[in-house]
């Protein structure tokens, strides 16, 4: 049985979703469908069609008029996500640990070890990480709850990345030892322990961001307003 074939429309979304993960494409950056329909050698159809895909994942926002642009979000604006990230997160982590496999299991396992090996390439360990999350919350059977999981998680991917190159990449280590502590309580069917520790790293993950964004608008603001007085 053969899969279902890409389109270009498909393969436009995953090109540009990697490229505004891995900051090739940052936030605020205005996408303009005749360069990238030049770009790829396609008609501008397809790329309309891709943007509105990634609009739907948050990852690009459109604006009436002006096209469309790298989802640009504020500190406040993460912290609202990553809140209910953490919550929606944790319930999903308590409803998959009784229904886990040892597939599942294995398949998580597997998706650390390779987190573990790809530590020098960002984009690479974002994905997987993305991955290994999603991988557990399917073995809860909700679908709509998963659905949001993996939407809210797309919306911040982008922003992640950023901070894990400028800040993050010497601490990999310690990200990975909390994945490898919620698969450990998964495997004792631990789901409270499990949905716990999920809740704390997401939010934790959250806080950094959050102030990270922080810091780097009001140095961006300072910036702008030097420049002004120096007109």
């Amino acid at each position: 049985m053969t899969g279902i074939p890409r389109t270009v429309r498909d393969a436009l979304v995953e090109t540009l979703r990697d490229e505004i993960i891995r900051g090739d494409l940052v936030p605020g950056q205005f996408l303009r469908l005749e360069e990238i329909a030049s770009r790829f050698d396609v008609s501008t159809m397809p790329v309309r069609e891709a943007l509105r895909d990634l609009e739907a994942e948050g990852l690009v926002t459109s604006f009436r008029h002006r096209g469309a642009m790298v989802t640009k979000l504020s500190a406040e604006e993460l912290q609202d996500i990553y809140d209910i990230r953490a919550m929606l997160e944790e319930m999903a982590t308590r409803l998959a640990v009784p229904l886990v496999t040892r597939a599942t299991l294995a398949e998580m396992y597997a998706l650390v070890e390779q987190m573990d090996e790809q530590q020098g390439d960002v984009a690479a360990h974002v994905r997987l990480n993305h991955q290994f999350h999603l991988t557990l919350y399917a073995a809860s059977g909700r679908r709509h709850l998963c659905e949001l999981n993996r939407m809210l998680r797309y919306r911040t991917q982008h922003y992640l990345h950023l901070f894990t190159v400028e800040v993050q990449s010497d601490n990999l280590p310690q990200t990975l030892e909390e994945h490898r502590a919620i698969l450990e309580a998964c495997e004792r069917g631990d789901a409270e322990g499990a949905a716990t520790t999920m809740r704390d790293h997401v939010a934790q993950v959250g806080r950094a961001i959050v102030e990270y964004v922080r810091q780097r608008d009001e140095h961006q603001g300072c910036r702008n307003e030097r420049g002004d007085h120096s007109l």
